[in-house]
């Protein structure tokens, strides 16, 4: 028969038939194991989930902080590759994962925020489903055309499409963030843009440097070979200001005031994972960031490292975002099927 626990006016228990060396020896004997659980994190393989094949930008961010984090956290991290509508399958699959810390998403924003408000049944909800743990880094993106379009910057690429429309690729598909870009410009300028929607930004390159579509969209780091050896020309980045590695790139609020769009990466768990384990993870994260080996792979790709101001404003940072895509999303009627 189980012991039955009787509560005393100091609002000990007790069990009868137990002195108070054996309470005290039966209750450290059940504080051990759950101090020991609370400090185990991580007790198993921690795997970073990648909505996007091997080799892609992402895929390269995520192996760059891997093994650091490996040393950080002391186990090992692995990157998994788990590619499918657009990346919002692998995100669907992190919702619903054990909220142990031990199965971590590393995304941009298009996946997690904004292709599912352009859904008509999102496999999960962005805002609930997610504890956003730390912002890894931004990165402009950037529009690039064939070099025989003969533009060089987003004021020649509206006057052209005046007389003609332009036909421009986002690989991101529809309703992606690349894909709102285009329509942000459109709303801007009024231009006769035409938008082509990719599975994935390498063949958009492929078909613009062929010649078969005028231009395409894209995160900066993945047209600066192209830009470089004179296969493409970038003719806008969405930053505040140029960047140092293109210096003859124009931004595009240079030419249209207001224009600014990042694109971001970060490290999102599921909800309901133990806080202890958000900041064990966030702790493990500012440690790979702040190292310089780091900090120069990133640079290579026009990566921005710069940590956030505190660990409460990447989620009002995603908060804000999910609002400003999906009033865009909104506002242009964009659903995906």
């Amino acid at each position: 028969m189980p012991a039955k626990f009787i509560q005393t006016e100091s609002g000990a228990s007790h069990a009868p038939g137990l002195s108070r060396r054996d309470l005290l020896a039966l209750g450290g004997g059940l504080l051990l194991p759950a101090l020991a659980s609370a400090q185990a994190y991580p007790a198993r393989v921690v795997r970073l989930m990648v909505g996007a094949p091997a080799g892609g930008g992402l895929d390269t961010y995520a192996r760059i902080v891997a093994q650091p984090l490996a040393e950080a956290l002391g186990n090992s991290v692995v990157v998994e590759n788990k590619a499918g509508a657009g990346g919002v399958t692998n995100s669907a699959y992190v919702a619903t994962s054990r909220p142990d810390g031990a199965t971590v998403l590393y995304t941009t924003a298009t996946p997690l925020i904004v292709a599912p408000q352009a859904m008509r049944k999102p496999p999960f909800d962005p805002l609930t489903d997610f504890v956003p743990v730390i912002r890894v880094g931004t990165t402009p993106l950037s529009f690039a055309v064939n070099p025989k379009l003969g533009v060089k910057n987003l004021n020649d690429l509206v006057a052209l499409s005046k007389r003609r429309q332009i036909s421009i690729a986002s690989g991101s598909g529809t309703g992606g963030q690349l894909h709102l870009m285009i329509e942000a410009l459109i709303q801007a300028t009024g231009a006769n843009i035409l938008h082509v929607p990719y599975k994935g930004t390498a063949p958009s390159i492929v078909d613009t440097i062929a010649g078969h579509i005028d231009g395409c969209t894209s995160d900066v780091a993945s047209f600066i070979p192209f830009h470089q050896e004179g296969t493409l020309t970038i003719i806008a980045v969405s930053s505040e200001k140029r960047l140092d590695v293109l210096p003859d790139v124009r931004a595009a609020v240079e030419d249209i005031p207001g224009f600014v769009m990042v694109s971001w990466q970060g490290i999102f768990v599921p909800a309901k994972t133990p806080k202890s384990v958000i900041d064990q993870l966030n702790a493990a994260m500012l440690k790979v960031l702040a190292r310089t080996d780091v900090q120069a792979q990133f640079r290579k790709s026009a990566v921005d490292t710069s940590p956030m101001a505190n660990p409460e404003a990447f989620p009002k940072f995603v908060s804000s975002e999910y609002q400003r895509w999906g009033k865009l999303l909104k506002d242009k009627g964009i659903v995906m099927d």
